[in-house]
């Protein structure tokens, strides 16, 4: 059994959170998550309304904690969206990619836990400044949009400055890596990738089947997919996605009307050569689809072996 500061203010069994994934995250994933011992997420992004929360957060078991993630530069064009999200009735709210202040006070008077998630230093201590209940260190070895900084630089810098629970996020996707993370300074791990090929994942089967054929080495960060697809994700955030044929097409080249359409017609019919899937470098380590729960109790379990096994190695003393 592994508690830390997350497990005691949070009551989780385990010191784990599955990170809010857009097209991956919904109430089934949320739940199963919590079943072992967890907590999950609803991810909700620029494609998602207040009925679609409300009808992903109906699947989520009555008195079962969840939380739901944001981004922040959508919630700035849709103002409304939080009190939608209030509604639902989450544990914990995590909004990300933006400043927090507009929201802390609100969020806090329904009696609801906010988060963060950061790529620097800087953004760690002002996030803690504005009142978040967590900060969310991401790597840039992470899934999905990131910053620019590797994970242990910045979870180095921090341990020891920030008060909340500090969690890490970024290509942990084995129990090696859940017990590096806390060794590390991390009272939690915040784990996206590993959970994409989950029974319980809102991923069609297409793009499963691309994600556990990927290694860990195929991962690249850029801004392509949002460029050709206009959509206004700050240039400071790229997306860590695998290589397809598209990327080969248009990564060096400029953008055309001919890119758009192509990209269009990839997302439509779900085809993981033509459209982003966005995963972390821990890609590589999943090669089966998993019951979320399992995926749990295997990087927390297998995070405690693994802790005891290596404490054999360290004595205390001159």
């Amino acid at each position: 059994m592994i508690a830390t500061r997350l497990t005691h203010e949070w009551t989780v069994r385990y010191p784990l959170v599955c990170a809010p994934m857009l097209g991956v995250s919904g109430g089934k994933l949320a739940a199963a998550v919590h079943r072992g011992g967890g907590l999950g997420f609803i991810a909700v992004g620029p494609i998602n309304d207040g009925d679609w929360l409300a009808h992903e957060a109906q699947t989520v078991p009555t008195g079962t904690p969840f939380g739901v993630g944001l981004i922040a530069w959508d919630l700035l064009r849709r103002p409304e969206l939080l009190d939608q999200v209030i509604r639902v009735q989450p544990s914990v709210i995590s909004i990300s990619f933006g400043s927090v202040a507009p929201y802390v006070k609100k969020i806090h008077e329904h009696g609801i836990r906010i988060v963060t998630q950061v790529n620097t230093v800087d953004e760690g201590l002002k996030a803690q400044d504005e009142g978040v209940d967590a900060v969310v260190v991401q790597g840039c070895e992470a899934g999905g949009h990131t910053g620019r900084a590797p994970l242990w630089p910045v979870l180095q810098a921090l341990v020891g400055q920030i008060e909340v629970p500090l969690l890490a996020a970024g290509g942990i996707a084995t129990p090696q890596g859940v017990a590096a993370a806390l060794m590390g300074g991390a009272d939690g791990v915040w784990v996206g990738t590993r959970f994409m090929a989950s029974y319980e994942s809102l991923l069609p089967e297409s793009v499963i089947h691309r994600i556990c054929q990927a290694g860990t080495t195929t991962t690249i960060l850029t801004s392509l997919f949002d460029n050709a697809l206009n959509v206004p994700w700050p240039a400071r955030y790229p997306g860590r996605v695998l290589p397809n044929i598209f990327t080969d097409q248009w990564l060096n080249r400029p953008l055309t009307d001919q890119a758009s359409t192509q990209l269009q017609e990839g997302i439509t019919n779900k085809d993981p050569e033509l459209m982003p899937v966005y995963a972390g470098m821990g890609v590589g380590f999943v090669t089966h689809r998993e019951r979320a729960a399992d995926i749990v109790r295997d990087l927390m379990e297998g995070a405690c072996t693994w802790w005891k096994t290596r404490q054999t190695l360290f004595t205390v003393g001159e």
